[in-house]
């Protein structure tokens, strides 16, 4: 890692309605999925080429398929994406495009078997090499880690770890007041550095731009941009990584104030690169030097 720079990198979980088509609550989100269809991804998209960022795009397998003229699935707009994907690749500052598996299926290896995690994070691989996407970065649902020696063996060289948090083992409802107490109390997101496991490099998440719909549209966004904030300059005092990740659907509650945030959060980087002490890459930038079958490019990590 170059010494005098720190670095920033944008992870995002694409899924559409993928992500909890297997939860009792997924008809009321359908209209978050709806909204971001039809706009947060394009808008996203537009703050990436204006502050020239390169983000990682964790891609649900299954919406690399064209929409089928017939199908019994109720709002299949929802559940195929193949135009997206187009206008993510055609995005004028490029995008890395990663796997967030095929059918956003989890991954621990206590509850989910060999056979069934290959077969599909394979498929996920095989639709991806039909639009000539080589994919270097997995992102696992819901963060449940699992199987690292199938994504190494599948050519994946990197995923985002969970956060380093004291609650991150946690039953879910001591993480997310867990989560929310960091966030009313503006406390700092952790600097992070990659690290091997299993023959992968973990690139562990530092903070998620949370959530503007259920009981968080209620916090306010200048909370989650001061956090931001303080994770970067925290990364620039450390010369470290400031990982921030989030779901499209995760800003279709407010989608003007969330985009908003973002905006203010992606100036401060901004101004952090034109001094000279940040880098903004994608999280297969920050796998070291040889960790690829083929090296082709330069990375953030040496």
């Amino acid at each position: 890692m170059d010494s005098n720079k720190a670095i920033f990198t944008v992870s995002i979980d694409f899924e559409l309605a993928w992500g909890t088509a297997d939860r009792p609550y997924a008809a009321r989100l359908r209209r978050l999925c709806e909204t971001e269809r039809r706009e947060v991804v394009d808008r996203l998209l537009g703050l990436f080429e204006e502050y020239e960022i390169r983000a990682t795009w964790a891609i649900v397998g299954h919406l690399f398929l064209d929409q089928p003229a017939v199908t019994s699935r109720a709002n299949p707009e929802l559940y195929y994406a193949s135009d997206l994907i187009e206008r993510i690749r055609r995005c004028p500052v490029e995008q890395e495009i990663g796997s967030h598996s095929f059918h956003h299926i989890e991954m621990m290896e206590s509850e989910c078997p060999r056979a069934r995690a290959e077969a599909d994070v394979a498929e996920c691989v095989r639709q991806a090499a039909r639009w000539n996407i080589d994919m270097k970065t997995f992102i696992f649902p819901r963060n449940l880690v699992g199987h690292l020696d199938i994504l190494k063996r599948l050519g994946f060289a990197c995923y985002r770890g969970p956060e380093p948090h004291w609650y991150a083992d946690r039953r879910r409802t001591v993480r997310r007041m867990g989560h929310l107490l960091e966030i009313l109390a503006a406390r700092t997101p952790p600097a992070v550095m990659p690290r091997e496991e299993g023959g992968i490099w973990n690139i562990p998440g530092s903070m998620l731009y949370t959530p503007s719909h259920g009981a968080r549209r209620y916090l306010p966004v200048w909370m989650r941009v001061l956090r931001a904030r303080r994770g970067l300059d925290e990364a620039v005092r450390r010369r470290q990584i400031f990982h921030l990740w989030f779901h499209p659907t995760d800003l279709a509650g407010r989608v003007d104030a969330m985009i908003g945030g973002l905006r203010r959060i992606f100036d401060r980087a901004a101004r952090l690169r034109e001094s000279g002490q940040l880098a903004i890459c994608p999280m297969r930038d920050l796998v070291p030097a040889g960790s690829f079958a083929t090296e082709k490019e330069e990375h953030a990590f040496a």
